[in-house]
């Protein structure tokens, strides 16, 4: 089976632009995607020793959670009391999933 190699581009809007050959013959084909590297990304090297650097973790007390402002989570997805919301999700799943 023959392997041709085009380059193309995906946009924000997860659609792939790509110019086919002309006498392509039309059937059924296997599509892989192989993602390059832009260059920005590439001059952004890390050594080794940065590497073990961020993989060192930090815990962080609860006055520095809520200074760095990562609570309100429920809050942010409008759920007022997280066990009546569990119990609606529940109900909602039972009901789509009944035989």
């Amino acid at each position: 089976m023959p392997t041709i190699h085009l380059e193309g581009q995906i946009t924000a809007t997860g659609e792939l632009i790509l110019d086919l050959p002309k006498d392509l013959p039309s059937g059924h084909v296997h599509v892989t995607i192989e993602t390059l590297i832009p260059e920005s990304v590439k001059s952004e090297e890390f050594t080794e020793e940065e590497v073990k650097d961020l993989l060192i973790f930090t815990p962080k007390t609860g006055a520095e959670i809520v200074a760095a402002g990562l609570m309100g989570g429920w809050r942010d997805l409008e759920i007022n009391d997280p066990v009546i919301w569990v119990e609606e999700q529940r109900r909602k799943q039972r009901e789509t999933h009944q035989w």
